[in-house]
């Protein structure tokens, strides 16, 4: 029976690390007051989503199916970039208070400069990007690297969609774009 729990340990694991990091967005995005929006209709959105589902359940399906199973350095860096997605992402969520949304659209868009934003214009997009390269790390995948390259891409592809809407819509944007980077401070 222990060499079971054994055998599986790094699947459960990676399943808490998700299950916290989706039970910590739905927290922050369900909160009283909230007025974010999940959007689905735009196509964006789903080039996003399906990379982000692929890069986790390919892992998973790697470790069942294929036997794989990590080395202790891959589920240790993956778990901090696990973390890091988390941070991201939810301290993103928050920070826009009310103004998020899936779509590229005009409704309600202000210009956030608190809390992350200051510095970072996609901390979301970051938080994205680092899931995409925990996911299969953690479970040391390897078919699975390319969802989630196809995901790196597909969010860097949206944040140019979303920077030229956003320099179009929002007057300060250009001032904002000059004074903040898009991702890694001092890099991009």
């Amino acid at each position: 029976m222990m060499s079971i729990f054994g055998e599986y340990l790094p699947l459960i694991i990676y399943a808490l690390f998700f299950g916290g990091l989706k039970f910590s967005e739905r927290m922050v995005i369900s909160r009283p007051g909230s007025t974010i929006r999940k959007s689905w209709g735009d196509w964006t959105a789903w080039l996003i989503l399906v990379p982000l589902w692929l890069s986790f359940i390919g892992p998973v399906l790697e470790f069942v199916i294929l036997n794989r199973q990590p080395r202790l350095w891959e589920m240790i860096l993956g778990g901090v970039l696990f973390a890091a997605s988390g941070l991201f992402s939810i301290k993103g969520y928050l920070d826009l208070q009310c103004g998020f949304s899936q779509a590229v659209e005009l409704e309600d868009t202000s210009l956030v400069v608190t809390g992350l934003y200051h510095t970072l214009r996609h901390p979301i997009s970051l938080g994205n990007i680092l899931f995409c390269i925990s996911c299969p790390l953690f479970l040391g995948a390897g078919p699975s690297w390319i969802p989630a390259l196809v995901g790196i891409f597909t969010v860097m592809f949206r944040i140019s969609i979303e920077e030229s809407f956003m320099q179009q819509h929002i007057p300060d944007y250009a001032d904002y774009k000059e004074r903040t980077w898009a991702l890694i401070p001092f890099i991009y």
